[in-house]
């Protein structure tokens, strides 16, 4: 019984970290996705409406 808790433990322990590093991955991605790409000019929003 001891064995079997000890490895649901320890799966849901892995599939943690594997959680935090995929965040940790996809985070660092959009963050370099914001800083080396230089902005397009006219994609800001309108604060107004067009006519």
């Amino acid at each position: 019984m001891t064995g079997a808790r000890t490895r649901r433990a320890a799966d849901a322990g892995q599939a943690l970290v594997a959680g935090a590093v995929l965040l940790a991955y996809w985070s660092t991605v959009a963050l370099f996705a914001r800083w080396c790409v230089p902005p397009r000019p006219g994609s800001g929003e309108s604060v107004r409406r067009k006519a």
